[in-house]
């Protein structure tokens, strides 16, 4: 009996969707390479095919950058056109009508505001109402005010618990200057005989101070 010697024969490689049967059959006729010479062929072969590919989604994730950075540049920033207006009105008057509740109020607002809140109502501090603007600068700003019981934590609520900052006289009315280590916000804040009144924003305290004294407190 004779003994063959397979060690050296090459590796049979059946390409994809050949009939195996055939393939062993024909013997040598479809064998390739040994595993060494193929593999590294075949890698190669994998490289050309994926790197048209790996161009082609790198050149397409830098157009899409590219159309994001675009639309973000373009895209209208926000000014006081765009901003809802509201009516005031209501609120004050419904704050008016409560009794014992002394309503202060920009009259009129300073050239350049724009009111886009109003509300007014009972909650867990008492009567309280907002008013909220829009100033010059693109900032925000808001007139609270209450009569209720508990005024200082009224005031630290609105001011986003804000530090005593110092003293300024506004209209001829000494107010509280507050400033947030929280957020950027700045308040000032005037406590009248029977209620207290913040004005506190994102704006600059010029313009807190401005719109403090169109609310001629004290009058």
């Amino acid at each position: 009996m004779t003994n063959t010697d397979v060690s050296n024969a090459p590796e049979l490689v059946v390409p994809p969707g050949a009939d195996w049967a055939a393939a062993r059959a024909a013997g040598p006729a479809l064998a390739a390479p040994g595993p060494v010479g193929g593999g590294r062929r075949a890698r190669a072969e994998l490289r050309q095919i994926l790197a048209p590919h790996w161009r082609s989604i790198i050149a397409l994730a830098t157009v899409t950058v590219a159309v994001a950075v675009a639309l973000l540049l373009a895209l209208p920033r926000p000014q006081a056109d765009a901003v809802k207006v509201v009516d005031p009105a209501r609120a004050i008057e419904r704050a008016q009508s409560t009794p014992d509740f002394p309503v202060y109020t920009p009259t009129p607002a300073p050239a350049g505001w724009y009111c886009n809140s109003a509300r007014f109502g009972h909650d867990w501090i008492g009567a309280v109402l907002h008013i909220g603007y829009l100033a010059p600068d693109g900032g925000y700003a808001g007139v609270e005010e209450t009569t209720g019981a508990n005024k200082r934590i009224f005031v630290s609520t609105m001011s986003a618990g804000a530090i005593f900052d110092g003293l300024v006289t506004v209209d001829g009315q000494v107010w509280t200057h507050l400033q947030s280590d929280r957020k950027k916000q700045d308040s000032l804040v005037w406590y009248g005989p029977q209620s207290v009144v913040v004005v506190t924003g994102t704006t600059n305290v010029s313009n807190l101070e401005a719109l403090a004294a169109s609310l001629h407190v004290g009058r």
